[in-house]
């Protein structure tokens, strides 16, 4: 039997732990966020305003006490 994919809210409410970890490419510490943070981070935006992927990655940063965020999971 075929395995079922997943839909976007299962993966969206996938059960995942945020991390910070030594950024491989260097430069300090790097988050990986969860996806419900990116979610309920860009539901804060206001209608009509731009929120840039750079923007959320920073505020996730900042909010996680690391230096960076991971693009590759702030973008999906």
């Amino acid at each position: 039997m075929a395995k079922m994919r997943k839909s976007w809210r299962e993966k969206l409410e996938k059960e995942q732990e945020r991390k910070v970890v030594d950024n491989p490419r260097g430069g300090g510490r790097l988050l990986i966020p969860k996806p419900l943070d990116v979610d309920a981070l860009m539901r804060r935006v206001d209608k009509g305003r731009l929120a840039t992927s750079d923007q959320i990655r920073s505020k996730l940063a900042k909010d996680y006490n690391a230096d960076s965020t991971c693009p590759l999971c702030t973008g999906i």
